[in-house]
């Protein structure tokens, strides 16, 4: 920023409710069209990769942990080293860096798939570490309330006067502390570190958040910093409701959730979630915390619309316009409405479909702006490399032109400010700050707009050699997943009921402890492991440790648990062609809360091992390392061992009982009769499934069509019938002409519907034709079709868990409830007493995941107004579309079914 940046952010901020009608008028009046995408306009992939990158080029303090050949430490005499520069300019202003942090940690919170899909997953963390790591060392507690904290570092005009690159600036900058003040920075800081703690579960950045919150609610008085102020915020409510709701997001906490709410309702939306204005990202925040979108989606709504450039400030337009795509993006994912096609259109003219035929994202590019207004990438060392007077009297630019020099460094992923008007004129000039400016907030949006779009779109690739990286993020730099188990299996127990005796024994075995020694060991910490979170089948957080087993023939898992539980369950896993899992339950936690637990690595142990602790969940346990035993005993003693018993926990997947060859009675149920559709697997492929009502049949075969070279099939049926019952098949041989056919004896207890799944081969690979339900109890296959199939290896975890809930694998909501309950008003799903389009999006919601849009039992009456009695299903969203139009009148619901 420049030292007359000043005057002109006095000028936004005092005029800026003007200033968004003036906007709202441009952008729909005289923006350009977007057009056609330029090359590499859908690389998402890509552009989140290339776009972390401009946070190494800003990194501040020790920059071990960067990627980026040209930069090294600086700054390290500062009384609290670290954080982030701020623009092209070297001050860390508190504002803008609490803002980022907390808006790229919600990124990752939200589209987590996508970073860890493209390899990004390790650079956010690095990224999102040195955030907080700088916040909370910025933080002085006594006891568990701040009394102090920095909140800025270094002075806009002093610092602007320097022109050269951080590592040679020099020491002596201004440290900005206060006791009592910058509650605005503060709750940003506090957002920041409840969403970190969230993410990756470091206890401090929750303790940290909470006594920052705390202390900005006390004292409720914005940041200032003399006479140069360069941001300023006017007021502190919006911060402090943001804050609110990622504390919400991270604790559950009612009172967090009610302030939340309560704040949304009295700050309203006005502007982009930005540095100044929190105000859309605490109104996103309700609709993810409380499933109230109507503050954010009705501002945009009125924004994230039409196929003009979204314009509404000529300072920084392109950061702007990335920030409404990005929470845009987060609201669909979420429910608040469908703006993927948008926001696909914005990005594509901010990579290059525009009237400058630039490229506003720095090295992606072959027509990429070149000049950023950036002090470390220029290549020059003081002012009087190059002519930078003759400031104009309006602040707009500087002139004359001015470009990179020889020693130039590449900058990559930097999002410069894009046009400075609503016709789309922009300026590759190094002085013009205005529009080429790049700065950490304007990449926040530009992050999370392009992990969003790669959620919804996954397009694009990752880039194995980047100009001054020298440390590459890639797709194919992730670690390689162990593949998961071939069936849906629920991580809890899955049937009260016993086994009957045809079961199939699994390959799930004991864990066996080994004898104590420490010959030959190799201690693995986080750092040498992939240590990861994922969704267990239950609904909660599980951890996992994925290591290469080293040649090792045991190993010993160490946690440390920060709950009150005093038992751990959990399994080792590996795959050698097959899944082959050792579960453990009941591992006592010791008096100093720490647990350790023995495996047994197999003689035909696959590349990787998966250890898997399913309880406690998330937060509540820590996995601190994996002693690798070369000489196949452990170093844990057999009190501290709690080993499992050797027996086999019993499953209760029953096998598949063929029913004899006949042709009576047979119903055949196509594609159009059925829910035909793809889900992704715990294997993280996708799975073809076929959901069916059984009408009374008492037995049906699945008729499938391989299109692949595979062999074999394999998959599982399942209903619902007050617990998840699920018989698995294997091994079932591909006929000569590519088509699989596979039997099911209905049970007696069956379920309103009957889940048939494949779980190889995946996708595309197979299609599933027809299922033809036999009512006499017999199918129309000849043995040698039938191939009879075999129980698989299920996976059964020993979960604290209540075994009435139903597992994820339980079928869509489209099941009739058992639902006493008699409706009030058909139709009003949201139960606010009117039938509007809104309760079609609970319906749809409800249906695509009812443990997350949960309906209690009289909105769940009064939704199944198609078809009444036959459950919640698209019908009854259909209908209340037509309601809307005009087609049918609420008063005639319930109807028997939608006008065609």
């Amino acid at each position: 920023m420049h030292t007359n940046l000043k005057k002109i952010k006095s000028a936004i901020l005092s005029g800026m409710i003007a200033a968004v009608s003036v906007a709202s008028s441009l952008s729909t009046v005289s923006a350009p069209s977007l057009s056609a995408g330029a090359a590499d306009s859908d690389n998402y992939a890509k552009l989140l990769q290339y776009s972390l990158y401009f946070y190494d080029a800003n990194m501040c303090g020790d920059n071990s942990k960067g990627g980026l050949s040209w930069r090294s430490n600086c700054h390290m005499d500062d009384e609290v080293p670290g954080g982030f520069h701020d623009a092209g300019d070297h001050v860390m202003f508190g504002l803008p860096q609490g803002y980022t942090a907390a808006a790229l940690g919600l990124s990752y919170y939200e589209f987590k798939d996508a970073y860890e899909a493209t390899g990004q997953a390790d650079h956010i963390k690095v990224i999102l570490d040195h955030f907080c790591t700088f916040f909370r060392n910025s933080t002085k507690l006594s006891g568990d309330s701040v009394s102090n904290f920095l909140y800025q570092k270094g002075e806009g005009n002093a610092d602007h006067g320097y022109w050269g690159p951080p590592e040679t600036q020099g020491s002596g900058r201004k440290m900005y502390w206060t006791s009592n003040g910058a509650s605005d920075i503060a709750a940003n800081y506090a957002a920041a570190l409840a969403i970190n703690y969230k993410n990756f579960g470091n206890a401090d950045d929750l303790k940290y958040a909470k006594a920052l919150y705390n202390f900005s609610t006390q004292y409720n008085q914005c940041a200032t910093v003399g006479p140069d102020t360069f941001y300023a915020s006017s007021k502190c409510k919006d911060e402090q409701t943001m804050a609110a709701g990622a504390l919400a997001l991270a604790t559950g906490d009612s009172s967090y959730k009610n302030a939340l709410s309560s704040g949304v309702a009295d700050i309203g939306v006005w502007w982009a979630y930005g540095w100044n204005d929190a105000n859309l990202g605490a109104a996103v925040m309700n609709g993810i915390v409380n499933k109230d979108w109507s503050a954010a989606n009705g501002y945009l709504s009125s924004k994230c619309t039409g196929s003009n450039y979204l314009f509404l400030d000529k300072w920084g337009s392109a950061r702007l316009n990335c920030s409404m795509q990005f929470t845009a993006l987060v609201a669909t994912k979420e429910g608040g409405g469908n703006y993927t096609d948008w926001a696909q259109g914005q990005m594509n003219y901010i990579l290059g479909s525009n009237p400058a035929n630039t490229c506003f994202v720095t090295g992606f590019a072959s027509n990429s702006a070149k000049n950023a207004h950036h002090r470390a990438a220029s290549g020059y060392t003081s002012y009087d490399q190059f002519n930078m007077n003759g400031w104009d009297a309006g602040g707009d630019h500087m002139s004359p032109f001015a470009a990179y020099g020889p020693d130039a460094k590449p900058l990559i992923g930097a999002l410069v400010g894009g046009p400075c008007d609503a016709a789309g004129s922009y300026h590759d000039n190094m002085a013009d700050y205005v529009c080429n400016e790049v700065a950490i907030d304007y990449n926040a949006g530009l992050v999370g707009a392009a992990a969003g779009l790669y959620h919804f779109k996954k397009t694009g690739s990752t880039e194995s050699s980047i100009p001054g990286v020298t440390k590459i993020y890639s797709g194919s730099a992730s670690s390689t997943p162990t593949p998961q188990p071939a069936t849906n299996a629920p991580q809890q127990p899955v049937q009260t009921t016993a086994p009957t005796p045809s079961v199939t024994p699994t390959t799930t075995k004991a864990v066996t402890p080994t004898p104590s020694t420490n010959d030959g060991d190799i201690v693995l910490t986080p750092s040498d492991m992939t240590v990861k979170t994922e969704k267990g089948d239950d609904g909660g957080i599980n951890n996992y440790a994925e290591f290469k087993p080293q040649g090792a023939k045991s190993a010993t898992l160490y946690l440390k648990v920060n709950s009150n539980d005093t038992e751990v369950s959990g399994a080792f896993g590996t795959w050698n062609g097959e899944w082959v899992q050792e579960d453990f339950k009941g591992v006592k936690v010791n008096s100093d809360k720490t647990v350790s637990v023995d495996y047994t690595i197999p003689s035909d142990v696959g590349s990787t091992v998966k250890a898997m602790v399913f309880w406690p969940h998330g937060d509540d346990v820590t996995i601190e390392k994996v002693v690798l035993h070369k000489s196949g005993s452990s170093t844990v003693t057999p009190a501290r061992t709690n080993a499992p018993t050797p027996s086999v926990t019993p499953t209760t997947t029953k096998a598949v009982t063929p029913t004899p060859s006949s042709n009576g009675n047979d119903k055949v149920l196509t594609p159009s009769d059925m829910t035909v559709k793809t889900e992704k697997g715990e294997d993280n492929e996708i799975n073809n499934y076929a959901e069916f009502k059984p009408q009374g049949a008492k037995s049906a075969t699945l008729y499938l069509k391989v299109n692949s070279n595979d062999t074999e099939v394999s998959g599982a049926f399942g209903t619902w019938n007050g617990e998840w019952v699920q018989e698995d098949f294997k091994g079932v041989k591909v006929n000569s002409d590519k088509t699989v056919s596979v039997d099911y004896k209905i049970p007696s207890d069956v379920g309103s519907t009957v889940k048939a799944m494949v779980f190889w081969p995946h996708g595309d690979d197979v299609t599933i034709e027809k299922v033809v339900l036999h009512m006499d109890g017999s199918s129309s296959n000849t043995p040698a079709a039938t191939q009879a199939p075999v129980t698989t290896k299920p996976v059964v975890t020993t979960t604290k868990a209540v075994v009435t809930q139903p597992p994820v694998t339980q079928p869509p909501a489209t099941q009739p409830q058992q639902n006493q309950v008699k409706a009030t008003v058909y139709g009003d799903a949201n139960l606010d007493g009117n039938v509007t389009l809104a309760d079609a999006l609970a319906i749809l919601q409800y249906i695509a995941n009812s443990r997350k849009y949960d309906l209690n039992d009289q909105a769940i009456a009064n939704a199944d107004c198609c078809g009444n009695g036959d459950g919640i299903t698209a019908n009854d969203a259909l209908v209340i579309q037509q309601i809307d139009a005009g087609r049918i009148n609420k008063n005639n619901l319930p109807v028997a079914a939608p006008i065609q």
